[in-house]
């Protein structure tokens, strides 16, 4: 009977059983620091910002790739998917493609003088198109070379220059998530989120008015949790400060049941 009840409270102490938090100290120039808190449940990581009473700022859901920003002013939120920024971009290059016959067929009424301003005009809507949809140009490609072994506030962890275009712009210092007894379903829904943020990036996201946190928008390419994240472009950094595990209900990492969603149209087709 004691052997089971010991038993009971140790895996009742377990951290597996628990849920993962992760704060993480926001440096930049001129600025006072800020932390940031992620708590990761499941498929969910509530991010929100310490400095503002830890009121949530951004929903990661892993379920549907997708991020919902809540805006505790205006008292809405607004939900942005992969599923829905990939069909934005579908139906924006669909209009400017209806637009362009439009145009071509207009143009043997258009007289002469204007036509060379017209196919200027025609010349320029493929790179309209990702413009209008919230797209950008993608991240030029970077490369990760390892540095060795360092520690870091306590965490061991390995560090990766990170390289473009011949340039060292980031050092990052990784850590292994079983070192942190971070559990393996947490710590894929926190690399998942990291996925989908840099697809989102790339696609356009900031052009609509959000922006995630800075440890979202860093380390996409590598295996691990980060430790410290060091912008040589900006001489800002993000570095971990605390991991913890405890117990957090679903309701707390969704928007207030009072606020209402703000949705943002698709394009017309």
């Amino acid at each position: 009977m004691i052997r089971y009840l010991l038993l009971s409270t140790a895996l009742l102490a377990s951290p597996v059983l628990a849920d993962t938090a992760l704060v993480f100290e926001d440096q930049r120039p001129d600025t006072p620091p800020t932390n940031t808190k992620l708590v990761i449940k499941e498929n969910l990581i509530g991010i929100s910002e310490q400095a503002d009473t830890e009121r949530l700022v951004a929903v990661f859901n892993r379920s549907d790739s997708s991020f919902t920003f809540i805006n505790h002013q205006h008292r809405q939120y607004t939900v942005m998917s992969e599923a829905w920024m990939a069909e934005a971009t579908q139906r924006t290059k669909a209009a400017m493609k209806r637009m362009e016959g439009q145009m071509q067929k207009k143009m043997e009424d258009i007289p002469p003088q204007y036509r060379g301003m017209v196919q200027q005009g025609r010349m320029m809507m493929p790179m309209m198109a990702p413009m209008m949809s919230g797209a950008s140009q993608p991240v030029p490609a970077r490369t990760y070379m390892p540095y060795g072994q360092m520690k870091i506030d306590g965490f061991s962890c390995r560090r990766v220059d990170v390289m473009e275009n011949g340039k060292k712009v980031q050092q990052l210092c990784i850590t292994d998530p079983a070192g942190l007894k971070i559990p393996r379903s947490d710590y894929e829904t926190f690399q998942a989120m990291l996925g989908v943020t840099e697809r989102l990036t790339n696609q356009g996201l900031s052009s609509f008015g959000f922006k995630t946190p800075t440890i979202t928008q860093s380390g996409g390419n590598t295996r691990g949790i980060p430790v410290k994240i060091k912008d040589l472009q900006t001489q800002s950094s993000v570095t971990l400060r605390e991991t913890s595990f405890e117990a957090v209900d679903a309701d707390t990492l969704r928007p207030p049941k009072d606020y209402l969603e703000a949705k943002i149209p698709l394009p017309v087709m």
